[in-house]
């Protein structure tokens, strides 16, 4: 995903059809207005199951004919994308070492992907089949980042994907070209990646085990670990009348901000992925960014490196002269570990952060 035509296309694969019939009032709360006053650095981290083969995007990687696939870019079934699960096991995740580098820095808040599309939460849920519960022991990766935020000194940022294609996975059509344009030519594909004339068609049950299903995650999210500062949803629902209300999480978590993605308007806007504005957006926004090269928004075998910490930095300047906050994301490998050119970026950031010239 390397510009805003191609983070566009991914939203439109996971959205659905706009409706502001459900209002949304941006937060007043004085504990809110640290973010929506702007000019924070925070540090997006998109890991899962993707890195065991570490070939393909989270997620995005068992979507068939994406427009920006690129020549050579690996391409996963789902059936196998699904079995990594078993396999991933982060015996190297020790996220105070990196995010303490961030806080060092000059970060102030960090975005953690507890569950991105393809299902696999990564806390041992009571929601769902697809969880850390299953595959790992119950072992606790969210709760390990929050511990590793508070005791950094970051506030704390948690993403979740409403849409789940696991949960939806003998149901859909995993070819891109087609679900972009069904009069493409394009034909649907399988679990397999396999062309098939039809799908079998969802049971009417389906959707209320849905959405019950994605209100009990979020429930566990905002209950099970204190306070957060930030709900990070990325993609909605059919009926945002099932769908928790911001009310009711904010009755747990007064202090909370909320972005766009999920009720179609939030307490702030991130609209600006993978792009600058032209000119300095109204209200709350946030600019997000992958700092890897030749990479997705996981880890990939493909990186080539970070880039510099210099063009980090003259973009969260911008950012913040424009009263926005910047999100730079880091993808984990498999084991938990962040790969060597973070380490050294980030150093260099730091000293740019600090007003020191940049190293030649």
């Amino acid at each position: 995903m390397a510009d805003n035509k191609e983070a566009q296309q991914q939203h439109e694969m996971i959205g659905a059809v706009r409706d502001d019939s459900k209002a949304f009032a941006r937060t007043e709360h004085p504990e809110a207005q640290w973010f929506l006053q702007g000019g924070n650095m925070g540090l997006f981290i998109h890991w899962g199951i993707s890195t065991v083969s570490g070939e393909g995007d989270l997620s995005w990687g068992m979507m068939d004919n994406k427009p920006w696939d690129g020549e050579g870019n690996y391409r996963i079934t789902p059936r196998e994308y699904w079995g990594l699960a078993p396999r991933f096991s982060p015996e190297r995740f020790h996220p105070e070492e990196f995010l303490q580098r961030a806080k060092d820095a000059g970060f102030t808040y960090a975005v953690f992907t507890a569950k991105h599309h393809d299902g696999y939460a990564m806390w041992p849920s009571e929601c769902g089949e697809f969880s850390t519960r299953q595959y790992m022991g119950g072992r606790d990766l969210v709760g390990e980042y929050v511990e590793a935020c508070r005791k950094c000194g970051l506030k704390v940022g948690l993403y979740y994907s409403p849409p789940d294609w696991y949960m939806h996975r003998d149901y859909m059509n995993y070819n891109f070209a087609y679900r972009s344009n069904p009069n493409s030519g394009a034909p649907m594909e399988d679990m397999d990646l396999k062309p098939t004339a039809s799908l079998p068609e969802e049971p009417p049950e389906l959707e209320e085990t849905y959405m019950a299903y994605v209100n009990g995650q979020v429930r566990e999210l905002i209950t099970r670990y204190g306070r957060i500062d930030l709900l990070w949803f990325d993609g909605t629902v059919k009926d945002l009348s099932k769908v928790i209300s911001p009310e009711e999480i904010r009755r747990v978590q007064p202090w909370i901000v909320i972005n766009d993605r999920l009720y179609r308007t939030g307490d702030f806007d991130t609209h600006f992925e993978c792009r600058l504005p032209e000119q300095p957006p109204q209200g709350p926004w946030e600019h997000c960014h992958i700092w890897a090269e030749h990479c997705g928004w996981a880890y990939c075998n493909r990186m080539t490196g970070y880039r510099p910490a210099k063009w980090v930095y003259d973009s969260y300047v911008q950012v913040r002269q424009w009263g926005g906050n910047m999100m730079i994301n880091v993808g984990p490998k498999a084991d938990g570990s962040l790969p060597a050119e973070y380490y050294e970026e980030i150093g260099k950031l730091a000293r740019l952060m600090r007003g020191e010239a940049e190293e030649s």
